[in-house]
Parts: C-alpha cells; structure tokens; sequence
C-alpha cells in the first residue's frame, strides 16, 4: 500500500476542517484496496442496479474520503415528491454541499477527486464507512455511530491522492439487540438486511394511496404537504444508541413507547 507524505498528512487535516466547518460530524478514510476488495452488492430501492468498484469509476484511486451529516430533528427526515421523476431529501443537501468543497479543494491541490453517483456508479456508502471507521454496520442496516447514533448519512468521495486510512470500524454495537426488527412497522428488517420492497421509505406515491396502509403511515411517514411526507424512523428511534434528546424530535416516538419498544 502506497504510503503517504508529509503532505498527504497536511491534506487529510484540511479535508476534516473543510467537512466539519460545512456541518459535517464525522470523517474518515478508507483505503481505496479495502474498498475495492468489498463484494459487488445489488443497489436497490429506485436505482436497481449493481455496485461498482472504485476502480471502474476513477482506475488510479488511492483513497476514499468519508463524512457524514447528522439528523439532528425530523425535519431532517423529509422526503418531497418534485414531480413523477424527481424526489428532494433536504437532510441530505450538506452533504452535497461538503462532497462539493472537499473536490474543489482537492483539485486545487492537483488532485482527482470525484464522486461516484456523479458518474454513474453505485455502491454501499454504509460499508465504506464503516472501513473509514465512523460507526458499526447495525441490525437496522444503518451506520450506527458511538456518539451519534444510526442518525448519520455519509457521503464518500474517490481521489488518487495517497491519504492515511483510518482503519475500520470493528465493535459490535448491537450484540442480542434487536429492537429495531421488532419496531419495523412493514417487517422489512432481518438482522443486517432491509427489504426495499417492503420498507415505508421506499413506497411510491402510488403505493402511499393504498386505504389499507393508511392508518400505518398516519403514524410513521405523517404527510406534511400534498408532496412533503416524514420518513419512517421508527427502527432508528428504539436504537439503544439514540440519544433522549434526539428520540423527542422523532414522530415515531409515541407509537415506538406505546409499543414498549424504548429502553429508558
């Protein structure tokens, strides 16, 4: 494995206060072999497709820079139907706005730097990051993080530039826990499995008018506009990783006590 100069070192700490100075709360890095050695997974939801290796997108990748935005409130959890083609999540914009700092500065510095959606590539950000070391790959199929909980989206951007990895992240969060299996409201949850086809966030606005679902998302995806729903969180509320604090702003919270599902 390449390793890296004094520069690089000077490169990853100005990479961590560009993500941290633009709302991000974790950072890490991957190197671009252990990325490349993960399996090809199927990428489902609306993209249906499998992943890619790093190596397809950009062939003289050294490194995967990783960061992640956390959802502080449920506002963060919206998702709006723009039109029949397009969706807007607002809780994810910071982390364009970083993913775009992060490649100026890294072309600045005569680097590459790309991110691999842009280019028609999709892969498992949450295993990323869990080599980059930001949090466990939990029951909920979520990046669970020891201070933040499974409340983090991440976002990785692919560069040649040699940068120290930081390892992966190894402990078991979730050991006999299971509470979020048990508080999916659409079974879609097997230990470390989500069923697209059955979880609420994937449902279409079509599927969203079914009579017999109503009652269930009145509950846990409450529709805000004609076009603005929450997402489901129920699986991330009982977290025994989720802070009070942040378990207050979730809509889900009622239904998730009622249920006895919440560890006080």
């Amino acid at each position: 494995m390449p390793q890296p100069s004094n520069d690089e070192d000077d490169l990853k700490h100005r990479l961590r206060d560009i993500c941290i100075s633009n709302g991000g709360v974790s950072f890490g890095v991957a190197s671009a072999e252990d990325v490349e050695a993960l399996p090809r997974v199927h990428v489902g939801w609306t993209i249906d497709t499998m992943s890619k290796k790093p190596s397809e997108v950009l062939p003289d990748v050294k490194s995967v820079v990783v960061f992640g935005v956390e959802s502080t409130d449920d506002v963060h959890e919206l998702e709006v139907h723009v039109d029949d083609e397009t969706y807007e999540y607002p809780g994810y914009a910071p982390l364009a706005r970083i993913r775009s700092r992060l490649t100026e500065f890294m072309k600045e510095r005569d680097h590459r730097a790309v991110y691999p959606y842009e280019e028609g590539s999709f892969t498992s950000f949450k295993a990323i990051a869990r080599l980059a070391g930001i949090g466990a790959f939990g029951k909920n199929s979520l990046i669970i993080s020891p201070r933040h909980g499974p409340w983090l989206r991440v976002g990785v951007v692919y560069t040649d530039a040699v940068i120290e990895p930081d390892g992966a992240f190894e402990e078991d969060l979730c050991g006999d826990c299971a509470l979020c299996i048990e508080a999916c409201p659409a079974d879609a949850l097997k230990p470390y499995v989500v069923d697209d086809k059955l979880c609420l966030v994937g449902l279409s606005p079509e599927e969203r008018e079914r009579n017999d679902l109503r009652p269930t998302l009145d509950v846990f995806e409450p529709q805000l506009t004609r076009r603005t729903h929450v997402m489901c969180t129920a699986c991330q509320v009982v977290c025994p990783h989720t802070s009070d604090e942040r378990r207050s702003k979730a809509v889900a919270m009622d239904a998730c006590r009622k249920a006895g599902l919440i560890r006080e």
